[in-house]
């Protein structure tokens, strides 16, 4: 069951409003126990994840280890030395235009262009309504839900269009497509030295600077007479026919508002007076610049270096800069650690996340009082991330076993004196704890250590007994038996019991009766 509710609040760019929805203990429950089969396949799927991932990773540090023992440095890339076809180089040279005759890259629509650049980037942004959402959750008292849901919209810049078809509120509209947008344009040829640079490296060519325009620059005609000179770049109004203004006062849009509009041949600056739909392009282009390549010579290029299991992927190294072969293979492992711990802390978020999904429904009922859930969630939080952690790292030294059995049996080893320790840390704690329970007990639910009254110094049993007095047998002949009575129960203290008492005999004459 839910309930929707909406405000409206007065914004200098936009309307704000909020929805509340309530959720019941029932369906909160049967959502939780939906979610039950979602945590399975999460806590199954994180398994072969991290065992892939220990495998990738060994594998593409052997096909690294393999590729450095065979490269071999050319210490004069502008010729191409037939020689080395074949073989798995290593050279630093300048990265160039090879088509700069033909005037560089050259953008198609302003005509821009920059005969030495290896690119031009032209960067596009527009003026567009953007929603914000922010959602609060707090539990109600039964185990329900309330979930409050605050929207707002503002007017921003962004490089991608805005589809406002999806917003939550109707009546904030942008345009359904952009007149300019970003796009790169690269040389037709680019050289490293005497050697054309490899296809699948253009996209690793990312030092780019601004590039500052004029008017001139635009061969368009029609675009120079509607473009306007804007830092460094080119402003254009849109002429959108459905900028609308928002009017906060009576919720609508005012299409009638034309107090911000300026005519299309002149821009009086800031982003205030920008409407819905205008557009500001920018130019940035990418300079040469020294690079370091490792890869395999063949012909005029070179390809990527395949290890002899043909595992490991592909060895294709390039970076801007002059570096010697040991720091690319160096940087090239450096990245193959980084990928292997992130894919582990992401099996383990996603085993810790499958835990939490199937213990999920113990919170969700204990939430009939709202503080016991929130302290049995955290419970159940903390549970997940200590199974998962244990698990992970059992999986991952299993993996490194099957890989590399000298190192998997070292980490196996570690795992499982950790996962040891932890198991006798909490059994620890808890026949501790139990003690403590038990000491509170003996003490009468008191204080341990803590008693009214001192004990005695003395260490000497204290007796205490109520005893009546001894009753008298008296025989015709022979003896006379004194018997005592039979004890109270006593009362001691120290470190022994009372002795069991005697019975005692006493002789005596004859018994004579008087009359």
């Amino acid at each position: 069951m839910s309930d929707a509710g909406e405000e409206i609040t007065d914004d200098i760019e936009g309307g704000e409003f909020t929805e509340t929805e309530y959720e019941n203990l029932g369906d909160r429950l049967q959502s939780s126990c939906a979610g039950i089969c979602i945590g399975i396949l999460l806590f199954l799927g994180a398994f072969p994840l991290l065992y892939w991932n220990e495998d990738r990773a060994v594998e593409r540090y052997e096909a690294l280890e393999e590729a450095e023992g065979q490269v071999s440095t050319v210490f004069d890339p502008w010729n191409i030395d037939a020689s080395n076809e074949g073989k798995l180089v290593h050279f630093s040279v300048n990265i160039t235009n090879g088509d700069n005759n033909n005037g560089g890259p050259t953008d198609p629509i302003f005509g821009i262009s920059s005969p030495d650049a290896l690119q031009i980037h032209r960067q596009a942004e527009m003026y567009q309504w953007v929603e914000y959402k922010s959602t609060r959750t707090t539990k109600t008292a039964g185990g329900g839900k309330k979930k409050t849901t605050t929207y707002s919209y503002k007017k921003q810049w962004r490089d991608y269009l805005v589809d406002s078809y999806n917003f939550q509120k109707s009546g904030y509209v942008n345009p359904s497509s952009m007149e300019f947008t970003t796009e790169t344009f690269t040389a037709d040829s680019i050289k490293i030295g005497a050697f054309d640079l490899p296809q699948e490296l253009i996209y690793r060519i990312n030092w780019d600077v601004e590039l500052d325009v004029e008017l001139e620059n635009i061969t368009s005609e029609e675009l120079r007479g509607r473009a306007v000179s804007y830092d460094g770049g080119y402003y254009f109004e849109s002429g959108y026919e459905d900028n609308n203004v928002y009017n906060s006062n009576e919720y609508e849009y005012d299409v009638n508002d034309t107090s911000t509009s300026t005519s299309s041949n002149s821009y009086s600056g800031g982003v205030g007076n920008a409407q819905i739909g205008d557009q500001r392009v920018f130019f940035r282009e990418t300079p040469p610049s020294i690079i370091t390549i490792v890869g395999v010579q063949s012909g005029g290029t070179l390809g990527a270096f395949v290890s002899e299991t043909g595992e490991g992927g592909d060895v294709l190294l390039f970076k801007q800069g002059n570096l010697t072969s040991v720091a690319m293979f160096d940087a090239a492992e450096q990245e193959n650690k980084i990928a292997t711990w992130l894919i582990r802390f992401a099996g383990f978020a996603i085993m810790t996340l499958g835990l939490y999904l199937v213990f999920r429904p113990i919170e969700v009922f204990a939430d009939v009082i709202p503080c016991v859930g929130s302290i049995i969630g955290c419970g159940l939080i903390f549970m997940a991330v200590l199974i998962s952690s244990v698990l992970s790292l059992v999986t991952i030294s299993i993996a490194w076993l099957a890989a590399r059995p000298e190192i998997g049996a070292i980490v196996l080893c570690v795992s499982l004196v950790v996962v040891g320790s932890c198991a006798l840390g909490v059994k620890k704690f808890g026949k501790g704890k139990k003690n403590e329970d038990d000491d509170f007990e003996g003490v009468g639910g008191k204080v341990p250590g803590i008693s009214p009254n001192p004990p005695p110094a003395a260490s000497v049993p204290i007796v205490m007994a109520v005893n009546e007095p001894p009753t008298v047998y008296a025989l015709p002949e022979g003896q006379v038996v004194a018997s005592a009575p039979q004890q109270q129960p006593y009362a001691y203290a120290g470190s022994a019991p009372p002795q069991q008492q005697p019975m005692v005999t006493v002789s005596a004459q004859p018994y004579v009766p008087k009359y």
